[in-house]
């Protein structure tokens, strides 16, 4: 099918789009504050990248580094661009999925983007996977499969279970063991820490339920929603990448949680204040 986009202006687009990229990274830099995951878990790897294991905080399938080369830059530059990609990311899903400006105002000021604003994590990343063809956006959600994993099987599912949509994920996980030797035994899953969110393992038969109506219904939104209900880790501000897809579809059950979120931090708030 021939597209309708003339090359001219898919150009000016991405001048337009980089122009802006530079601009936004610019204002952050100079307002911005060090996330502490950029800072402390990420920025680390440049000069650590043949063995990022030596990190306990490294719970990613190495290849994540070939995705953030931003990790090389100093820390000054590196922090506001990735910030910026988070941003930019949660505005081009919420597009993509039809929620409009409500979800923009329901992500933005909910308490899993505020969380997400002060580590600074890599969670574009998963949020991009949704918008490339889905053999490419495998590996890319693989890097952080605790988000929105559960879209893949949708994904395979819509390619009649070919095995090709596989390839460049296996791909890349061979060239992994190439470089990395047998990395899933060095991987540790940080389970104990107080802001680990899964409902794990209770929330098991919820997740396979939800995953199975997704499967039934060909719903990759629902089949992302069922995974924090069957992983054993995620951090809240991962939420952030379900509710910028969610918001559209599932506008009143992206409110509860939204408001469930508020209730818990109201809480849990108060109850610190008083010990």
């Amino acid at each position: 099918m021939k597209s309708n986009v003339s090359p001219r202006f898919s150009w000016q687009l991405a001048a337009l789009v980089a122009l802006f990229m530079a601009v936004l990274v610019i204002f952050l830099k100079a307002f911005y504050p060090l996330g502490v995951d950029w800072t402390y878990n990420f920025a680390p790897l440049s000069g650590h990248w043949r063995n990022p294991f030596i990190f306990d905080t490294f719970t990613s399938p190495p290849w994540i580094i070939a995705l953030i080369p931003h990790a090389w830059l100093p820390v000054a530059w590196g922090n506001p661009l990735n910030f910026a990609l988070n941003l930019i990311l949660i505005v081009a899903v919420v597009h993509r999925y039809r929620g409009g400006w409500q979800t923009l105002l329901l992500v933005f000021t909910s308490p899993p983007f505020f969380d997400l604003a002060r580590t600074n994590n890599v969670d574009w990343l998963p949020m991009l996977a949704l918008l490339l063809p889905p053999a490419w956006g495998l590996p890319v959600l693989a890097v952080k499969p605790q988000a929105l994993g559960g879209a893949a099987l949708i994904w395979w599912k819509r390619q009649n279970f070919r095995w090709q949509m596989l390839v460049p994920f296996l791909t890349v996980l061979a060239l992994s063991f190439v470089v990395w030797g047998f990395w899933p035994t060095k991987l540790g899953l940080p389970q104990a820490v107080v802001w680990n969110f899964a409902p794990w393992p209770v929330g098991i038969p919820l997740g396979v339920y939800m995953l199975r109506r997704a499967y039934l219904q060909d719903d990759e939104i629902l089949a992302a929603a069922a995974t924090p209900f069957l992983v054993p880790y995620i951090a809240p501000y991962s939420v952030t990448a379900l509710l910028a897809m969610a918001g559209g579809k599932y506008r009143k059950e992206a409110f509860i949680v939204y408001v469930a979120f508020w209730v818990y931090v109201i809480v849990e708030s108060r109850r610190i204040a008083l010990m």
